[in-house]
């Protein structure tokens, strides 16, 4: 009896002493970082998008100085473009993820679109075909 008592006490002894080491609370590692966002990235996009927007503008300023196109058409165009700019840094500031980069890069091409039209006078014969 005496010889199964000390490996018995032994193993009680190991417990003993692993016990609190397996009781210890260990944070979760933290989550990684969103892959989008001015801070991860993908400010060269937002730059990009902003370029594209500035770009707009001067081709539309330069159109109505011109007179290619009318004061009310420019006023309207250059709204939008004011809007897209807001929404744009609106976006980014809170992390631009794809889905509304790419509904903001569809707006900007329809918006360019919107200004080719008005360079070449689509509207005008829009308006006199009806």
């Amino acid at each position: 009896m005496h010889k199964s008592v000390v490996p018995i006490a032994a193993l009680v002894a190991v417990f003993a002493f692993a016990a609190p080491a397996a009781a210890q609370y260990y944070p979760a590692p933290p989550m990684p970082a969103p892959r989008y966002g001015y801070g991860y990235g993908d400010w060269q996009q937002v730059r990009q998008l902003r370029m594209r927007i500035e770009a707009i503008r001067h081709q539309i300023d330069a159109l109505d100085r011109r007179d290619a196109i009318g004061g009310r058409t420019a006023d309207r165009l250059l709204d939008q473009a004011n809007k897209l700019d807001r929404r744009l840094s609106d976006r980014a500031r809170r992390g631009l993820d794809p889905r509304e980069a790419g509904d903001i890069q569809f707006r900007i091409q329809r918006l360019e679109q919107q200004v080719q039209w008005a360079r070449e006078g689509r509207w005008e014969r829009f308006r006199d075909w009806r």
